[in-house]
């Protein structure tokens, strides 16, 4: 735990997540991480989502902006340190315009357009916070790119942050194109009957053995409920024994020691499947790229454990042909410390925006017939 009277020494990043806000505290001198620490987002007490979020803030509601910093507080006060040498802040475009306290307008309505461009760095506190590619693509997704090294290469690659403003990314060329997809909240265990996040006790594997549902907690403490990594394993053996129909519909009722998924759950977690697949299917049809062409996915997320690629493949949530995947706890965190412990990287940061591109999947016009397709829980090419 930090020492306040040394705090000089260490810096702090932050990922600011619509959910859920995680800290990163570093030694600045010896490059070593301390801590890292999660909380729920205080701001969901007024929206699970950003674009709640948004009209809440055009009513002139100035709490978001007070909760976000109360959440903040929380995690620094949890790791001890108070006034950090320096700040990293990565966020989607609305996150981060809360903590630069600007409008978000402009995000309220077509095209879509963030009071954020180009990196901006911060006095009080001294730091950096990260530019936006467009749209609700923001910070957060130039950091992940940036902590996962795909950019320097002539490979093809897609990058996946399963989160509740979910971002596909589709590099070739090292030419950047990239979407944001409303996956919801699913994916962070939240509106969930059983839902959690991925923290010790939660549920994060299921197996079906001998007729037998068992499962698995992170770090094998009593069950507390099921994060999206235990929530996609038990979607799969539910279609395969029938109690799921690809179209959805829960066949039985599921209790599992106490922890129920409702027919309503399954809707929200198809929602969010089917989201990624579209935005995934819509990059690939633009850059006329086949999933075979892929060199590698990345995937980042709040997802527990290691995700199968058989599970992702069964639910229709990344397609056949893909060779190789790649699964990163906490990747756009890891771009905001990567910048704490080389600020010369800065340039790299906005060298990787302007290679970007935001597409807006709304005017795509094969968009609404690909997510219809995509609510069906089943593989695809």
């Amino acid at each position: 735990m930090p020492d306040n009277k040394t705090q000089s020494c260490y810096g702090l990043a932050l990922d600011l997540g619509t959910m859920v806000v995680k800290g990163c505290v570093v030694d600045l001198h010896t490059k070593r991480i301390i801590r890292v620490i999660k909380k729920y987002n205080q701001q969901n007490a007024l929206g699970t989502n950003v674009i709640s979020r948004i009209s809440k803030a055009l009513q002139g509601n100035n709490r978001l902006r007070n909760l976000l910093f109360a959440t903040i507080t929380e995690i620094k006060k949890e790791m001890g340190i108070f006034n950090p040498c320096y700040t990293t802040v990565v966020g989607n475009s609305v996150m981060e315009s809360f903590y630069l306290n600007k409008s978000v307008s402009g995000l309220a309505k077509f095209p879509f357009r963030s009071a954020i461009k180009c990196g901006e760095k911060t006095k009080n506190p001294q730091g950096y916070v990260f530019p936006v590619i467009g749209g609700f693509v923001g910070g957060d997704t130039i950091a992940g790119i940036l902590a996962s090294d795909i950019y320097k290469k002539n490979k093809n690659y897609l990058y996946i942050d399963l989160g509740t403003n979910g971002e596909v990314v589709l590099i070739k060329n090292r030419k950047i194109y990239a979407v944001s997809t409303a996956a919801g909240p699913a994916f962070e265990g939240v509106g969930i009957s059983a839902g959690t996040l991925a923290i010790p006790g939660a549920i994060k594997r299921f197996y079906f053995h001998k007729k037998k549902l068992t499962f698995t907690t992170i770090n094998n403490k009593k069950p507390i409920g099921i994060c999206a990594s235990g929530l996609l394993s038990l979607l799969t053996i539910m279609l395969k024994q029938k109690w799921l129909k690809d179209n959805g519909q829960l066949v039985r009722p599921m209790n599992l020691k106490g922890f129920k998924v409702t027919q309503q759950d399954v809707r929200k977690i198809q929602l969010a499947i089917a989201a990624i697949h579209a935005g995934v299917k819509i990059l690939l049809m633009k850059a006329n790229l086949k999933p075979s062409d892929i060199y590698e996915v990345i995937i980042t997320g709040e997802f527990g454990d290691k995700l199968n690629k058989s599970i992702l493949v069964r639910l229709g949530l990344i397609p056949q042909g893909i060779k190789k995947i790649r699964f990163e706890d906490n990747l756009p965190l890891k771009g905001a410390v990567a910048i704490l412990l080389n600020r010369a990287q800065i340039k790299q940061v906005e060298a990787i925006r302007k290679s970007s591109t935001h597409i807006e999947l709304a005017l795509e016009k094969d968009f609404p017939q690909v997510f219809i397709q995509a609510m069906n829980l089943s593989p695809w090419n």
